[in-house]
Parts: structure tokens; sequence; C-alpha cells
């Protein structure tokens, strides 16, 4: 079967308790770019893209993660694909779309109803990212997702999307769209959502620099500094509101084709340096 190919992860929507708190440590603490949003938004930048976070006023539940289509001539066939997959799936409206800053979105769902944007023409900013802080942040890396349903979810982002995967550690799935190792890993987990949204940085100074800046700031660090044993790449990661986490990276490895490795579930599985998270229950290797 024909699969629906998908260029790049290109931002998340988050449904935030606190608009205003939410926003201010996007901007304050992350380090992100504010450029405006809708009524009851604000979005924020991280690199030439127009947006690739939207905080939106409401319950934290409702989230959302935009994929960028490939070839916009492909827009009415994914549509058919993943009706016929048995996914549901609708046109987005145009103010849906405008607020998505796209020319065209098909709102869709995987298996665990994590809601999925596949998107068309994406707009790019066309002038300099300029950071609120100097956190180092070089582009939007990408996300972690709750998965409730993992079989299911692999079959949406391997057979219905073009997703391949490049690792696993225990059922911790790892899944490739370019060439970075990955984009997009699956956790296995009780609930659906958004677990992780991380963000390049140029350098592991300024891994180890955001270390000491939340420290310092009491804010919490979940995770690291540490470096991801299937990846490579270094990462410290952080509790933002609504215990949303966020992450700093830098140094994932390029991948080719070679065939996904199988990493044992622990904690050095998960940061060759065997550091751990106590308190996020897809990342506790003891309790998966």
């Amino acid at each position: 079967m024909k699969n629906i190919s998908i260029a790049q992860v290109c931002y998340v929507r988050l449904g935030v308790s606190n608009l205003a708190e939410s926003a201010r440590f996007a901007k304050e603490t992350v380090g992100l770019e504010p450029v405006g949003g809708a009524h009851g938004e604000a979005a924020f930048r991280s690199d030439s893209m127009c947006h690739r976070v939207c905080l939106t006023e409401g319950s934290p539940d409702r989230q959302s993660l935009g994929l960028e289509l490939t070839d916009e001539a492909d827009f009415h066939t994914a549509k058919e694909l993943l009706a016929a997959a048995g996914y549901p799936v609708r046109e987005a409206d145009a103010d849906e779309c405008k607020r998505r800053h796209v020319r065209r979105a098909l709102i869709t769902q995987d298996g665990s109803d994590n809601e999925i944007d596949i998107v068309a023409r994406p707009a790019q900013s066309g002038r300099r990212y300029f950071p609120s802080r100097d956190a180092g942040i070089t582009g939007f890396q990408g996300v972690g997702l709750r998965t409730v349903a993992l079989s299911q979810d692999l079959k949406f982002w391997t057979e219905v999307l073009n997703a391949r995967v490049s690792d696993r550690a225990g059922d911790i799935t790892y899944l490739q769209i370019d060439d970075r190792h990955h984009r997009v890993v699956l956790y296995p987990s009780k609930r659906n959502g958004i677990l992780d949204v991380a963000f390049d940085v140029e350098s592991f100074d300024c891994v180890m620099q955001a270390n000491y800046f939340l420290k310092e700031r009491q804010i919490k660090v979940l995770q690291g500094p540490g470096r991801e044993t299937a990846s490579g790449q270094t990462f410290i990661r952080f509790q933002g509101p609504d215990n949303l986490m966020f992450s700093y990276v830098h140094g994932m490895d390029n991948v080719g084709g070679r065939r996904p490795r199988q990493f044992n579930l622990r904690n050095e599985s998960l940061c060759l340096w065997g550091s751990h998270c106590a308190d996020v229950p897809e990342l506790r290797a003891s309790t998966i």
C-alpha cells in the first residue's frame, strides 16, 4: 500500500491551563521568540519557521502535532489513505488553517487518539530568528508521544505514514523521518498526549549552561544532563507548566539504512551516563 510521505515535524499545539504563565515560561525560560497568535493563543518560533509552538488556552489534554506533507499534490490521496486505513480524518477550515499558519490541513488521530495535523505549505517567517534569551536554540528537534496502543501507533507511523523505526529500548520506539536518528519517540503509557518537546542547541556547553540556569531559578530538572544511548545526543529535560516536559538536545546521530537495534529496558539504555528520571513513568526504566 502506498504511504503518506512526511517531510518534517513542523509544530506542536499545546493546551494550557494558564496562558499568561505558560507564555512567560516559553519566552523567559525556554527562550523561544514570541510571534503573537490568535485570540486565546500564544505562538513562538525557534528557527526560520513562522511558528513551532502554539499555546492554546484551555484543557492541557487538548494537544496536536503538525506534520508537513512532502508533496502538496498528495493532499487528497493522504485523506483517502487515512480514511481507508480506518483513521478519522477531516479537512481543516479556513480559520483552523490560519491559526496553524498553513495553506491546508487534515486533522486526524493515531491509534492512541493523539491528534495529528497533516499539513501542506507551512509558512516560513522570512526574517531572522531572534530568541528571547540566549539558550543557544538552533531549531525544533522533535517530540515524545505517549502511546496507549503501541502496535496501532506503529502501523500509523510506519505503514500509513513513511516514518521508519531506528531503534528500540524495551518498547520505547524511536522513529526516523529524515536523516536524523529520530524526530518522534513513542513511549508506552497509561494515557495519550505529548510527553516531551525538544529543541536543538548549538553545543554541549549550552546543555550544561541550561542545567545551571534552570537550577538557579528552581525549575525542576527531570533528567540529565545525559547522553541518549540510542541516538548519541546529549540532553537535559525539565518541567514546564501543566507538567509538560521540555528538552534541550545536541549532537544527535545521523543514521542511514541500517537495521533497528533493540536495547534492553534499563537506565543505561536510555542514558549512556546512567542518569534516570524518577518523576516521569515513561522515562522510569524499572517501572515500564
